[in-house]
């Protein structure tokens, strides 16, 4: 076998690999899509502007739900002395979370594979959400019912209306507006 032999076969295993890694990210995205939210990351410039009018002190616990690469999180716990818990259904963006916060050596937060229907909001003190209203309405009764007293709910992009007598500001985006709810 030549060279060029070789390195036309190295090409097209180069080809198939990306094609099947774009297929399978592909298939993911439209799953999230069709549990209710894709994976969309939040700016980062939105999530100083959030952080900047959120009352954060350290030993908070902290969920973000629909959490993909798990930016807000791992920032968050950049400035904080805090313990997080990111939930996703999509692998591929929590693969990614995964990854950067290890390489950022943060190891008070955790991400997982898991639908947010089945999350346990009773300890957080923030909770943290980017997501489209429809599934946010599928969690209602966790987010009434299931919030510790005095618990913080971000929710960016959206309002929340069943949650609109706990609403406490709103912060305007360059994108999104931010809706600030807190639980009494």
């Amino acid at each position: 076998m030549t060279l060029n032999e070789v390195l036309y076969i190295l090409l097209i295993i180069v080809e198939l690999t990306f094609l099947i890694g774009a297929s399978v990210y592909i298939i993911f995205l439209i799953y999230s899509w069709l549990k209710g939210a894709p994976y969309v990351a939040t700016r980062m410039k939105s999530i100083k502007t959030i952080l900047e009018n959120t009352e954060i002190t350290d030993g908070q616990h902290i969920v973000e739900l629909g959490s993909g690469d798990g930016r807000f999180l791992i920032e968050v716990a950049k400035q904080y002395n805090i313990t997080g818990v990111g939930v996703d259904i999509n692998p591929i963006p929590l693969l990614i979370a995964r990854l950067r916060a290890r390489m950022q050596k943060i190891h008070t937060v955790s991400f997982h594979l898991q639908d947010i229907r089945e999350t346990d909001l009773k300890k957080a003190d923030i909770i943290y959400i980017f997501l489209f209203p429809k599934l946010v309405n599928k969690i209602k009764l966790q987010l009434t019912k299931n919030t510790k007293k005095g618990a913080l709910i971000i929710s960016h992009g959206f309002q929340i209306d069943y949650l609109k007598k706990y609403h406490t500001k709103t912060v305007e985006g360059d994108t999104f507006k931010t809706y600030f709810y807190k639980m009494s």
